[in-house]
């Protein structure tokens, strides 16, 4: 038997094994261009909470700390019931009252009154629940067993309560949960019970994508080779194929850069082989940008933090960056920073600058700009990220970038060589992120939801052609 005759039969089966699979990608995408999955932003977290009252008598950030140890993060806020410390150690978080410096057991919580507040309306149900579809993120481990609230509001919302803290922690609604199971769901292979396997769920992904990556350059080989520019076809037809093969010869020729594309960035979202690197700047660069405890004794009172800030603060979170002790006051829609011992925060560029110097050690700064726009590799398309942004630029083997927030002095994201690679493979090529798209809505809209009306016909006459080929051989049998 020929290569040729292997790569028509490969195309084939393959494509009566993935067709299916490869259309459902392509409507689910559809899907998550304007139904993400369910997450609960810090303004929606942050406007559940009651506010914190400069009157009342609670203990300082710096008695709690010497009394529980090392802490790597902690925020004061009343979603309990009462004003309480919510403390994180080694990757755990635990409650104590913010008055007497007790811990907290779920018991000692008022959840139902945390719902209620969350959502403005009664609730129908309380159960426990370690995981379900809607709570796979990692970044939920440390509250588990959570606290299922199922609200009896219009939207049908199901809130999600830390049992470590009492806090809203995940928030959906009927609209977001319907739309889901045939959006992110699909798209991502993301069913909770392998989803709570990261790497096992992370193989079966790259394993389906590879194979349907064969079927396309197979299909694109065959493509070719059966269609006839000059000599044409009987009837001045460039296809030999005529119904559902025809549709799929021709929107095949058509659309196979971007389906191609658009299935190899899938492939590349998975991080095989780990080649990309994170945009979060890593352990030893944030341990020496904060450089030193998260809390000293020129820390001063909430009370006193309080009674200086406007009315409305619902949480106070302490921080370190760039060397200074701070407490974020988050309000209901505003947030504002001051030191830790209550005097005013106002991080000087240069002195930014000058210490972000120390934080890459084969490099040293070749550029620093002040963005109060989007560029290339820090921008926007769904999620407000804050602007102005100090960028910095290295010159090291790696090509860092870093951008730091002139107002908080975090760091708000880091990109190298690396990364700028995955950003226009993946972000690119598969959500066509690129700025004279996504700076330009709704062209961004028209061009990828054309595209991917496309894809998903191509695939759709596929699926039509695999399943009756299916259905013939079963016919056949029969007739046998």
């Amino acid at each position: 038997m020929s290569v040729k005759r292997h790569i028509y039969l490969w195309h084939r089966y393959l494509g009566i094994a993935l067709c299916l699979l490869i259309t459902m990608w392509f409507a689910s995408g559809i899907v998550l261009m304007y139904v993400g999955y369910p997450s609960l932003d810090d303004e929606a977290r942050l406007a559940g909470l009651p506010t914190l009252e400069a009157d009342a008598e609670l203990a300082s950030p710096a008695a709690v700390m010497e009394r529980y140890g090392d802490v790597d993060a902690l925020r004061l806020n009343a979603a309990p019931g009462r004003p309480a410390y919510h403390l994180r150690q080694g990757g755990e978080w635990l409650s104590v009252d913010a008055a007497t410096g007790e811990p907290l057991k779920l018991d000692d919580m008022d959840v139902p009154a945390a719902a209620r507040r969350h959502a403005g309306a009664g609730v129908a149900a309380l159960e426990p629940v370690e995981v379900d579809q809607w709570t796979v993120s990692g970044r939920l481990n440390a509250h588990r067993p959570l606290v299922r609230a199922r609200m009896e509001d219009d939207a049908g919302s199901w809130l999600y309560l830390s049992s470590s803290t009492g806090e809203v922690v995940q928030a959906t609604t009927r609209f977001e949960r319907g739309w889901n199971w045939v959006g992110a769901v699909v798209h991502w292979i993301y069913p909770w019970q392998l989803r709570q396997h990261p790497e096992l769920w992370r193989q079966v992904v790259i394993w389906l994508c590879v194979p349907a990556i064969a079927l396309i350059i197979t299909g694109t080989l065959v493509g070719i080779w059966r269609l006839r520019v000059r000599r044409r076809y009987k009837g001045g037809r460039m296809t030999p194929y005529r119904g559902w093969h025809r549709w799929h010869h021709i929107l095949g020729i058509a659309c196979v850069a971007f389906v191609f594309t658009f299935m190899v960035s899938g492939l590349l979202s998975m991080n095989p082989g780990r080649v990309f690197t994170s945009p979060a700047p890593d352990a030893g660069q944030t341990n020496a940008w904060a450089d030193g405890p998260l809390i000293t004794e020129a820390a001063v009172s909430p009370a006193a933090l309080l009674a200086a800030a406007p009315d409305g603060v619902r949480e106070l979170e302490w921080d370190r960056q760039a060397g200074a002790a701070l407490v974020h006051l988050h309000g209901a829609d505003t947030s504002r920073v001051r030191r830790a011992d209550g005097s005013p925060f106002e991080p000087d560029a240069d002195a930014l600058i000058a210490r972000a110097e120390e934080l890459v050690n084969d490099g040293s700064i070749t550029e620093s700009t002040l963005l109060t726009d989007y560029d290339h590799y820090y921008y926007a398309r769904r999620n407000d990220r804050p602007l102005p942004m100090l960028r910095l630029r290295y010159d090291d083997a790696a090509g860092t970038t870093l951008y730091i927030n002139p107002e908080t002095a975090a760091i708000e994201s880091r990109i190298d060589h690396s990364g700028r690679w995955r950003r226009w493979l993946y972000n690119g090529l598969h959500s066509l992120d690129f700025p004279v798209l996504w700076e330009r809505r709704p062209l961004w809209d028209v061009v990828v939801l054309g595209l991917s009306l496309a894809g998903l016909a191509f695939s759709l006459t596929g699926a039509v052609i695999g399943w009756k080929r299916l259905v013939g051989r079963v016919r056949v049998k029969r007739r046998h």
